[in-house]
């Protein structure tokens, strides 16, 4: 596994799965958390199988059989794992063995697993209350008594964090539930709450996060650190409604995070990219939760960006743009990025819709991007958006979305409109001020940089204030993207690549990329061994002690994500959705740079080392393909 596998051979070595670590208690329906980690009890139920009638479910798992049932659906549908049997040249698995088994297994079982069977127990019970409530099936009398019920059996008070009743909050308020289990005893990470107000107010002026690693324990307390269960603090408000739009969603762990922040009731819109059989009809599951596939014109776009938008009770909201993908492992042991919106309040109810607009015009661009959807789904929180105040945003946001566009409001277009009026390198020192581009994917440009990479691409991102109209030499490109050996020895191992979908098809065609690339070392920040799932694009001044400008996005270096432009009517074809947001020290800091050094004011933290290493000579980039 540690050697270059060459794309033209036919023998490429079978992948040894790692076992979960959640055992008997994992709740994920991810095909890919399938194809990456073992499940002993689901193998077993496999193994003794006969492709007929109902899955040979042992007893003590009953209480879980619905969702044992779906799991070995999504395997089995997938190809994810051969039974083993007479015919597949292992031994043959009998039923006396499975019950051998599986009773080995029984008295495993600890007291988090029969803690799960409760959570899974409380979380029904509320779901019932939500479902009989938008079916209108439930008196007031009915729904108080059988909340009153529901608590009894749960043991756990539904109340708000205001310490005020449901009916001094409106006739669609939905109440907050604490949870009757601890999130200690499921999650890794699990931080004292009610500190992410001050913790917030703290990372002013940026706002910019990344997440915390779980096996990387000095990240834990770092004060730009963040979880997921953070974000849904109650210190920020208490949360009414929330959209959620991504790529990847996971929706046991999702529904996870939220029932553990007392939110298990509150309205939930998910906006997803990627096909999720669970997520098809999650409404007639849970009435409270809507999800809707966003279908594109191409394979070769994607619906790539990680966004939210939370709205609180008091008519507030804020908005998060993130690199992470809602679901575990993009939570765990990988380096993820985010910035979090301060509170954007609600107008006056005499203002209109174009007030509280902010310097960087956030809240037009926040609207253009929904808009561009044009789903009713998103009706509420477009209204909602127009009714916040957005002045006090110091970012501008800078999102693509598929189609022809002539106008200079979306990708790379977008990117070098801002900088050739807002970035203030010198125009005498342009040329040596680096961009650095920092990626989890790599596109496919060519047999030529200049094609695309050191073209249009490169011309945007460098482009300066008071440019000079003469021809100059152009700034360096850095790509920061693993190798092979940075992989290798990341926490999670090979497995630790699974983010990095970079083909070897793909290099095979541009081997002059190696040129461009720079390892991932990410020592400052206590991050070298979480791989990058981060997006990121700098430039450096000559002496690395200041920067340009700042861009967190989900677009990587892509034609798919910024676009390419067509020789013939200009025009800028992008294939995929992507958001992020630029930093500029004018409207950040009211200063022309960033500092980066240790120890000056208001220094902008990167999660990786600057300045950024080369490739050895006889160093290759990490490819997806390693994991055949």
């Amino acid at each position: 596994m540690s050697k270059r596998i060459s794309p033209m051979s036919d023998e490429r070595p079978k992948r040894v799965k790692k076992e979960c670590n959640y055992g008997e208690k994992c709740f994920r329906m991810n095909p890919v958390h399938f194809r990456e980690f073992s499940h002993r009890h689901l193998e077993s139920i496999l193994d003794a199988y006969s492709g007929c009638g109902e899955y040979p479910i042992p007893e003590h798992l009953s209480s879980q059989r619905h969702m044992i049932k779906e799991q070995l659906e999504v395997i089995v549908e997938k190809k994810l794992y051969e039974p083993v049997t007479e015919g597949s040249g292992g031994a043959s698995t009998s039923k006396d063995d499975l019950q051998s088994k599986t009773e080995t297994q029984s008295t495993r079982i600890t007291s988090k697993e029969s803690s799960s069977k409760q959570l899974t127990s409380g979380m029904r019970g509320n779901e019932n209350i939500s479902r009989a409530k938008d079916d209108g099936k439930l008196s007031k009398g009915d729904e108080k008594n059988l909340k009153v019920k529901s608590r009894e059996n749960s043991g756990s008070p539904t109340v708000n964090m205001e310490g005020k009743s449901a009916n001094q909050k409106g006739t669609d308020y939905r109440p907050v539930v604490q949870p009757t289990r601890r999130p200690e005893n499921f999650l890794k990470v699990v931080l004292p709450r009610g500190n992410m107000a001050a913790k917030h107010a703290a990372s002013a002026p940026y706002h910019i996060f990344y997440t915390t690693i779980s096996d990387a324990k000095e990240t834990h307390n770092q004060p730009y650190s963040i979880t997921f269960l953070e974000i849904l603090d109650h210190s920020l408000g208490e949360l009414k409604c929330s959209l959620q739009i991504n790529f990847m969603v996971e929706l046991g762990w999702l529904l996870a995070q939220y029932y553990f922040a007392g939110y298990s009731e509150k309205r939930l819109t998910i906006l997803y990219g990627e096909d999720a059989p669970e997520l098809k009809n999650i409404n007639k599951k849970k009435p409270h939760v809507d999800a809707h596939h966003v279908n594109m014109a191409t394979p070769f776009g994607k619906h790539h960006t990680k966004m939210m938008i939370l709205c609180y009770e008091d008519g507030s909201l804020r908005v998060v743009v993130s690199t992470a993908n809602l679901y575990l492992d993009d939570w765990e042991n990988r380096t993820q990025g985010l910035w979090f919106s301060p509170r954007c309040p609600e107008l006056p109810a005499d203002a209109m819709p174009f007030d509280g607009e902010s310097p960087t015009s956030f809240k037009k661009c926040l609207l253009r991007y929904l808009n561009h959807y044009q789903m009713p789904q998103l009706a509420h929180y477009v209204e909602r958006v127009k009714r916040c105040d957005f002045s006090h945003i110091n970012v501008f946001l800078v999102a693509s979305a598929p189609g022809s566009h002539f106008d200079m409001d979306w990708g790379m277009t977008r990117v070098g409109a801002l900088l050739r009026q807002h970035c203030c390198i010198p125009p005498a020192e342009n040329s040596k001020w680096p961009l650095l581009a920092q990626a989890s994917s790599i596109g496919s440009y060519g047999n030529d940089p200049k094609l695309w990479l050191t073209g249009d691409f490169l011309h945007h991102f460098t482009k300066i204030k008071n440019q000079p109209q003469m021809l100059s030499a152009p700034a360096e490109l850095k790509i920061i993207y693993p190798s092979l050996e940075n992989v290798q020895r990341s926490l999670d191992g090979l497995l630790g690549g699974g983010c990095l979908p970079y083909a070897a098809a793909a290099h095979a065609k541009q081997p002059w990329l190696n040129s461009f690339l720079y390892q991932w070392r990410a020592t400052c920040s206590g991050r070298d061994r979480a791989m990058p799932h981060i997006k990121s694009y700098m430039r450096t001044s000559p002496d690395n002690k200041m920067a340009a400008y700042y861009l967190l996005t989900s677009g990587n270096v892509s034609k798919a994500a910024w676009g390419s432009i067509n020789k013939g009517n200009s025009a800028l074809r992008i294939m995929s959705y992507e958001a992020g947001v630029l930093l500029l020290p004018r409207f950040v800091m009211n200063e022309d740079l960033f500092p980066l050094s240790d120890g000056a004011k208001n220094r902008l933290i990167v999660p990786y080392d600057i300045p950024p290493t080369k490739y050895a000579s006889d160093m290759s980039p990490w490819l997806f393909d390693y994991l055949s």
